[in-house]
């Protein structure tokens, strides 16, 4: 068999590094060999040496404000900043201008976007109380443009609906759990966030947002969605836990977790002390304390967390220079990856861990056909890696609209080399790509 192109690296097997050649027929992997194929099997040989290849990453967390806010981000240029971190797949969140909370609007939606995406994509569609449960169950079963998987703010947040009593959820238990489709829930309870109005105060913003926005809510939005699903908890997906208690509440539900790059790598005291300006680091949920922050990492580590999503949700420089009144939210999409290989490095995590947690895991969970493993009958989704070639993190250099990063001065592995489908998209900081190249994945009919 003659294969469009084989790629020669390293494959991760079993927690080891194995030489291998992947070869490629028509944007799929047709073979993982251990010996490259002859010349006369090939197209285009390419050869990494000793060089990574893994999976595309998948980020099931993004908010790339398109349509409504692009003066902030744009479907293209978010696509190009995930795919410069290795992302070939990413599902943005509902919260746009309008919000995307029926068929019509996710078609509107799914119009603008496809013509500008780099990488291929997945979109959430918002429930409310007001949602139809027929609707939607007719929605999720038949509709030729269907969500790629719901979400419900269970506490207000950017643009957010919320979802106000979380009780009400069990009205949708029914059409969520016979179409297996995924709910993935921002859980902060409003019962137990504290109202108030920022003061402008530069100072002191992360403290006075924690004390808002404190555990306790998490906690008990992760207990009450639950209860309210009942035994579809396990189509539950509880994003961006902050806290080990809401690591704790999550645990034996049937509902799987995701932590976000910001929470892993920073917390309230190392903000305080590394960040001029203290709203740059200000999102919802808050940052926590450090013991917080360990609790997450021992979960990751103990198989307690299911998929790491970047929660990339940018806002621009002027917009965060307004103390405790700047909007909550900071960009992550590139930076994910490179953060996390940057801990192998330091023996934080396992390698492993991190490939599972960013590509198969999240594949499997919002049942992504084709993504998440470098493997035959896979789409050759791959990210090329240096691993012992960490550079620091600028926000200059990144491709996000916004122009910064809370990760500033971090270090961070970067990739080489991308590849999407079996097209090249990123080679050494040069984007190869072209709009609208990304295809739309939906939830299974």
């Amino acid at each position: 068999m003659k294969y469009d192109l084989v790629l020669e690296g390293r494959i991760l097997v079993e927690g080891k590094l194995i030489p291998s050649a992947v070869c490629i027929l028509d944007g799929r992997i047709e073979a993982v060999k251990r010996i490259a194929p002859t010349g006369s099997e090939t197209g285009d040989m390419i050869r990494y040496g000793k060089a990574l290849l893994m999976p595309g990453t998948i980020d099931s967390h993004v908010h790339f404000r398109d349509p409504g806010q692009t003066r902030k981000e744009d479907f293209a240029s978010g696509t190009t900043s995930a795919a410069f971190g290795g992302a070939t797949t990413v599902i943005d969140m509902p919260n746009n201008t309008p919000s995307i909370t029926n068929g019509s609007e996710l078609g509107k939606k799914l119009d603008i976007v496809r013509k500008k995406a780099h990488v291929d994509f997945g979109l959430y569609m918002m429930i409310t109380p007001e949602t139809n449960s027929d609707g939607l169950r007719a929605l999720l079963r038949k509709s030729t443009v269907r969500p790629t998987a719901l979400k419900a703010f269970l506490g207000r947040s950017t643009n957010s609906l919320v979802f106000d009593p979380i009780s009400d959820l069990s009205s949708f238990a029914g059409a969520i759990e016979e179409t297996g489709t995924v709910l993935a829930v921002h859980p902060e309870s409003g019962r137990h966030l504290k109202e108030g109005s920022g003061d402008g105060d530069p100072k002191g913003v992360l403290r006075k947002h924690n004390a808002m926005r404190p555990p306790l809510a998490e906690r008990m939005a992760v207990e009450e969605a639950v209860k309210a699903l009942g035994t579809a908890s396990s189509n539950l997906h509880l994003l961006h836990i902050s806290t080990g208690d809401g690591i704790e509440a999550s645990r034996e539900t049937g509902a799987t977790v995701e932590v976000t790059p910001h929470h892993l790598f920073m917390d309230i005291k190392w903000a305080e002390a590394h960040l001029e300006n203290e709203a740059l680091g200000k999102m919802n949920p808050p940052l926590r304390d450090t013991d917080h922050r360990s609790s997450l990492w021992r979960a990751l580590n103990d198989g307690k967390v299911d998929t790491i999503g970047s929660d990339h949700a940018p806002h621009l420089l002027d917009e965060k220079s307004e103390g405790s009144n700047s909007p909550s939210g900071v960009p992550g999409v590139e930076t994910m990856l490179p953060l996390l290989l940057d801990s192998v490095g330091k023996h934080m995590t396992s390698l492993e861990r991190v490939q599972h947690l960013l590509c198969g895991s999240p594949a499997r969970r919002f049942s992504l056909e084709g993504k998440g493993f470098v493997s035959a009958g896979y789409d050759a989704d791959i990210t090329v890696v240096d691993l012992s070639s960490s550079k620091r993190i600028r926000g200059e250099d990144l491709h996000s609209k916004c122009g910064w990063t809370p990760f500033e001065g971090m270090y961070g592995v970067f990739p080489q080399v991308v590849y999407s489908r079996g097209e090249l998209i990123v080679e050494n900081d040069v984007l190869c790509s072209r709009p609208g190249r990304g295809r739309y994945l939906s939830s299974a009919s």
